[in-house]
């Protein structure tokens, strides 16, 4: 049975019990707003034959007060999480591109306490111009900026989808 303790537009808590299975009120996360659903991306370019990889800096309240670098991430609410990709790469960083360009990098769990889903993208930036990102309207994505960041960077980037991504898309480049 799954009871839901709290909610309001963007979270609920829920409880589980399930005695016969032993579990007695293991409590989880739901993100109500995109019915626990979300993206992450990780693009990178080519320059030099060196690759680099575009990541995100903005204040993320839950993290801290403080800016953070993390992947380019979204909620989506239904339909082909392609489409809220390619939104969220024009939104946070300006690019246009097409869906058919992505990369997918399979989907994966944010942590033991949530049930998210992430869908996870990549996507080779390489000859695409960078625009003016449209943001969402809220004050943390006007104040967010993205930057280029080497491989060697990525390590110390305590966004756990960040790693999750690299380690998928060197695994396809390696197949």
């Amino acid at each position: 049975m799954i009871e839901t303790l709290f909610e309001n537009p963007f979270i609920s808590l829920k409880k589980v019990v399930e005695p016969e299975q032993g579990i007695n009120g293991y409590i989880y996360s739901h993100e109500s707003r995109c019915e626990g659903r979300i993206i992450a991306m990780l693009p990178y370019r080519l320059i030099q034959n060196k690759i680099q990889f575009l990541i995100r800096r903005e204040i993320t309240p839950c993290w801290g007060l403080d800016y953070e670098l993390s992947s380019l991430t979204g909620g989506f609410e239904g339909g082909d999480p392609r489409d809220t990709a390619i939104l969220e790469l024009k939104e946070e960083a300006g690019y246009t591109a097409d869906k058919g360009q992505l990369i997918s990098l399979g989907t994966s769990f944010a942590s033991k306490s949530s049930d998210s889903i992430y869908y996870l993208y990549s996507i080779d930036l390489t000859n695409l111009e960078q625009g003016e990102a449209t943001t969402d309207g809220s004050s943390l994505e006007k104040n967010a900026s993205v930057l280029w960041m080497d491989k060697k960077d990525l390590f110390e980037i305590k966004d756990p989808q960040i790693s999750v991504m690299f380690l998928r898309l060197q695994n396809r480049q390696n197949d």
